[in-house]
């Protein structure tokens, strides 16, 4: 099916509501959640905006996003003997240390491409996803400055293990390590299915502060988040994930590639190009 796209108006909406938010991860006190509020209240206005310029149905889960869709298939899950929670934890140390990290910005702020997930912890494939592609992308892209990653999380808000998580992600970028803690969930939510790992084990293994992570985890803004990350999801019809959209830095004015739950990081190589080169 090709690609639907939003009316004009809902298109530079939607290219403004998936501008990376800095600093209302790591902003505190009184002033931060008055910006964090007002972040969320144009996000739920701008959703609306875009889902009235969107048209008709159809079950396209990107018709609605203003960009070109580069879609491959869901990455295999090959069995392999269980790892323990504290050689996974270690992996995943390695794999991060040494990258920078700003809230859920994992590499160089300033690289010359950002992709952005959207992805959510009941979700076997964005687990799939990071365990078997996004190493590689890490490794070949953002170590290397050529582009960084940041996650917005996909959460109900009723109380829930997944929801713990996305909370608990957020609260561990207040002490840089929200990427492994993010990585983490998921590996150990494939090895323990379907509800993975308390974040205070989690946190315990990464050797993160746990009474600062369960009292980060309470802050407003982290609500505000989730909530801007279900309007995004709605207003674009996403129904499946992961979503990684990807643009190039120097075309700020350019729509974003979507790649939808990508299989390899050849799918990455194919986005980032095309993002690149888009526009000319």
């Amino acid at each position: 099916m090709a690609p639907a796209y939003a009316s004009a108006q809902a298109s530079a909406t939607l290219t403004r509501l998936v501008e990376p938010v800095r600093d209302s991860q790591q902003s505190v006190g009184r002033k931060s959640r008055r910006r964090a509020s007002r972040i969320g209240v144009a996000l739920v206005a701008a959703a609306a905006i875009a889902a009235a310029g969107c048209g008709g149905g159809g079950s396209d889960t990107t018709a609605a996003l203003p960009a070109t869709t580069a879609t491959s298939t869901t990455p295999a899950a090959p069995s392999a003997p269980a790892a323990t929670l504290a050689s996974t934890a270690a992996r995943v140390r390695r794999q991060l240390r040494g990258i920078p990290q700003q809230g859920l910005v994992l590499g160089r702020p300033t690289a010359p491409v950002t992709i952005v997930e959207y992805g959510h912890f009941a979700c076997p494939e964005c687990a799939a996803v990071h365990r078997d592609v996004l190493p590689a992308v890490i490794s070949r892209y953002v170590r290397t400055g050529k582009a960084n990653l940041e996650f917005r999380g996909i959460a109900g808000e009723t109380p829930s293990r997944p929801r713990d998580l996305a909370l608990a992600t957020y609260a561990a970028s207040l002490q840089r390590h929200g990427w492994d803690f993010l990585q983490l969930a998921h590996l150990r939510s494939l090895a323990l299915p379907p509800v993975g790992e308390r974040p205070d084990r989690l946190a315990s293994a990464l050797g993160l502060d746990e009474g600062r992570l369960a009292s980060d985890m309470a802050r407003p803004e982290w609500d505000t988040q989730l909530r801007a990350g279900r309007s995004v999801a709605a207003a674009t019809r996403m129904s499946s994930f992961p979503v990684f959209l990807v643009r190039a830095r120097s075309k700020p004015g350019d729509p974003f590639v979507v790649l939808t739950r990508p299989g390899s990081v050849g799918a990455f190589a194919r986005a980032i190009a095309k993002a690149r080169g888009a526009g000319g």
